[in-house]
């Protein structure tokens, strides 16, 4: 199972929770004074600022819930019959799995961003699982990756993969 780091669904949501009710204030402050420039009035920015402002306080108002939703039930899950996609997306099984593709650590760009990690890639909706080695059990994701090459060996289709899977200078 891939989710995000056990910080951040720890510390996230109370960050956002607060961060939402600090951008609720302007709203009850103007609702209590019954002007809804009550929060900029003396700054100087105008009825333009203010109206930049309501519009960026409502976005972030309406995006924090659905975040901090994200942020508590987002999971992928890899079996030995297939994926379940993170975000309610619908089940792949293994039969539509296309291939199983490794990626090494680095780039040409912010190498220590991008961990070395496997894609599952199907038929239809193209990347349905992307697992790197900090996000789950790395053990467990290579022995159900291997499970499926004994499975369906048409999906690894490239030499690294291979490797990888086969318990290569990666596996640990």
């Amino acid at each position: 199972m891939v989710r995000p780091p056990t910080w951040m669904r720890w510390l996230g949501p109370p960050l956002l929770l607060g961060t939402w009710v600090l951008f609720l204030s302007p709203v009850v402050l103007a609702v209590r004074e019954r002007d809804w420039m009550a929060h900029v009035r003396d700054s100087g920015l105008g009825v333009g600022g203010a109206l930049v402002g309501w519009f960026i306080l409502a976005v972030l108002l309406v995006v924090i819930p659905p975040a901090i939703k994200v942020l508590l039930t987002y999971r992928t899950v890899l079996d030995a019959g297939g994926v379940d996609p993170p975000l309610g997306r619908a089940r792949v099984d293994l039969g539509e799995v296309r291939k199983i593709r490794w990626v090494p650590q680095g780039g040409p760009v912010n190498a220590a961003n991008r961990p070395e990690r496997f894609e599952v890639i199907s038929e239809q909706s193209g990347l349905v699982a992307r697992v790197a080695r900090g996000e789950a059990d790395w053990g467990a994701t290579q022995a159900v990756l291997r499970h499926w090459a004994r499975q369906r060996p048409e999906i690894v289709e490239d030499e690294p993969t291979a490797a990888a899977l086969a318990g290569g200078s990666i596996d640990s």
